[in-house]
């Protein structure tokens, strides 16, 4: 991994548990930041969302304005005029706190909002001006009446045809202007006015009263607007106008601040999630490439071991204090034990060959011995009428026998030394196997406890894969808002998968190792096996080299014996026939006996080929 030997350090210092719970702990702080935030934008949003309802429904309660006013325009009832006003204070009380909440999420709507209440204060105004001037219109309409009846009932009294038509057509012109009151109707009015002025004045009176009338009332129409855009009418509906414009720029103003701030959060939670995905992925390959290099340069190392050239000098020397370092030490010294092991089981080995060959020389020398002494008690037997002619040679070759059996006395010495000690350190050889062969046992428990971790991380991956699964659904949930934290739960959810394909990895590593360390376990129990089976056969050396002592003892007692007899040969020839008789037959005897001796030395010579062969294999 590269990095500085500081960064290295710090990252050896933790456990791989503890690094993958920091990788644990900050996903969760990352997801509950971005919840966080999130959460407050969307309070954010929602207050926005209610300011921008709040001002709809200002819109609203103005076209509930605009409705009391033409019910009252068209009922003349006193409970509209309550109800506008009701309306009205429910609308300033709404604009109020509209521009509290505005206010509150640092957005200014002072003038708006004082242009919005005064516009309204004036509607208010404007329209109970307007009902006061309507109830003096209905005031001079029944006025009207009454002077419009008292001048017909002249006009009638005076019986004049022309006048009465045109008194009619000045009625006509009345009707027309209250049913429809219009500047062309209103000009119209007060011509026929005028042209029935021109008739006789004995109606002055009542047509005086009645044109007075006519006249206030076409007046107050006109104060009232012959159209919907003239008098107190037009006024008031440019004002109406003027504040639905406001209300209209104020929703604009909420529109755009809604979509600057949605489109500003989005914009954040989008950063904030890249930059939890970069911090997890960066924590991701710095940690997942230090156990990697690590494990990897393990695998390599016993690899080499198992199935190379079979170094034992080599170590890992891991630092650290996390699981791979402790293994790491733990193989070392496994290691260190087996090349101790070897090299001692190399020096025995040594010096079981030296031993096996001396004992196979020395059984050598005591066949060709006992062979000779065997061809030569036969010729003494055969020759035991010429015994006493040959005495000096006879003695000669009793004493040559003599010497020959102590040197074979003395190397069956040397041999029976040499085997005991091959048979001691055969003895310590199998100990020293079976404590590294429960150090490989030790090492292979270690080894499980690695996949019990393996399999715990496993375990977490599967739970971050859940967590990022439930993150989803809730992105899922809450629509448009959470497109991007839909993002990061399924980024979260591939660094999970990344996360388990990694402890796979570890998991079949670890395997691997388990399997290398069994092999080697077998190794060792096949050497213990072998190293036991040596030291049955040492024991048995041991055994045909005493019987092998005691009989060249023995021999060597009879010589003593023929050497002293010789002397007195001639008295005692029929003896001398039967010792050495029994001479040749101990002579066989021992040729079987070195015979075995030299099988058992072969047997010692083969396993010692095969333990230098499985030394062999190892490098120490």
């Amino acid at each position: 991994m590269s990095g500085s030997p500081v960064q290295k350090r710090f990252f050896f210092s933790f456990s791989i548990r503890a690094k993958l719970l920091l990788i644990n702990l900050t996903l969760l702080l990352g997801v509950a930041a971005y919840a966080i935030y999130e959460n407050n934008s969307a309070k954010h949003l929602s207050s926005l969302e209610h300011a921008s309802t709040e001002n709809l429904s200002s819109s609203l309660d103005l076209l509930m304005l605009r409705r009391h006013e033409k019910d009252y325009l068209a009922r003349r009832n006193e409970k509209y005029l309550t109800s506008f006003d009701n309306t009205y204070s429910q609308l300033q009380h709404r604009i109020e706190h509209l521009s509290d909440v505005l206010a509150s999420e640092s957005i200014a709507i002072d003038s708006q909002r004082q242009q919005i209440v005064s516009t309204l204060s004036q509607y208010q105004t404007q329209f109970h001006q307007l009902a006061n001037h309507l109830a003096s219109i209905d005031a001079l309409q029944s006025e009207l009446f009454a002077a419009r009846s008292v001048l017909k009932t002249n006009v009638l009294s005076a019986n004049d045809g022309k006048l009465t038509a045109q008194f009619l057509l000045l009625l006509d012109h009345d009707f027309t202007f209250v049913t429809e009151p219009t500047q062309e109707y209103s000009s119209v009015l007060l011509e026929g006015l005028s042209q029935f002025s021109k008739f006789d004045t004995r109606l002055s009176p009542a047509f005086t009263h009645y044109s007075d009338t006519l006249s206030r009332y076409v007046s107050a129409i006109e104060t009232l607007g012959l159209t919907a855009n003239e008098g107190l009418r037009g006024v008031l509906r440019s004002n109406v106008h003027k504040t639905e414009q406001a209300i209209a720029d104020l929703q604009t103003t909420i529109k755009q601040s809604v979509e600057q701030s949605a489109t500003e959060i989005r914009r954040r939670l989008q950063w904030m999630g890249v930059a939890i995905v970069v911090l997890l992925s960066s924590l991701l390959y710095v940690i997942g490439r230090s156990i990697l290099s690590r494990i990897k340069a393990i695998n390599l190392l016993m690899d080499d071991i198992a199935n190379g050239s079979g170094d034992l000098t080599v170590r890992m020397n891991a630092k650290g204090s996390d699981e791979l370092a402790q293994l790491s030490r733990s193989f070392d010294l496994f290691i260190s034990h087996l090349h101790d092991n070897i090299k001692e089981l190399a020096s025995v080995m040594s010096v079981l060959g030296e031993s096996s060959c001396s004992s196979e020389q020395a059984a050598q020398k005591s066949m060709a011995n006992a062979q000779q002494q065997k061809l030569e008690s036969e010729s003494v037997a055969t020759a035991v009428n010429e015994l006493v002619m040959t005495t000096n040679e006879i003695t000669a070759n009793i004493e040559s026998a003599a010497q020959n059996a102590q040197r074979v006395n003395t190397e069956a010495d040397k041999a029976l030394q040499l085997t005991h000690a091959t048979g001691k350190r055969i003895d310590t050889l199998a100990i020293s196997i079976e404590e590294s062969q429960a150090q490989i046992q030790a090492l292979e428990s270690q080894s499980r406890e690695i996949n019990a971790v393996v399999s715990a991380i496993q375990s977490i991956a599967e739970q971050t894969n859940l967590l990022a699964l439930n993150a989803a659904i809730e992105a899922a949930r809450a629509g448009e808002s959470g497109r991007g934290f839909a993002v990061v739960a399924d980024e979260v959810r591939q660094l999970s998968r990344l996360t388990n394909d990694s402890t796979l990895q570890i998991e079949s590593t670890v395997q691997a190792l388990t399997k290398g360390i069994t092999q080697t376990v077998n190794k060792m129990a096949e050497s213990v096996d072998q190293a036991r089976t040596t030291n049955v056969d040492t024991r048995h050396v041991v055994e045909a080299i005493e019987g092998i002592s005691t009989q060249i003892t023995e021999m060597f007692d009879m010589n003593t014996q023929i050497a002293t007899a010789s002397e007195e040969q001639s008295m005692v020839s029929a003896e001398i026939d039967r010792n050495i008789t029994q001479i040749a037959q101990l002579a066989g005897d021992t040729y079987e006996i070195v015979s075995g001796s030299v099988r058992c030395s072969e047997q010692v010579s083969d396993v010692s080929h095969k333990l230098e062969n499985i030394v062999a294999q190892f490098k120490y």
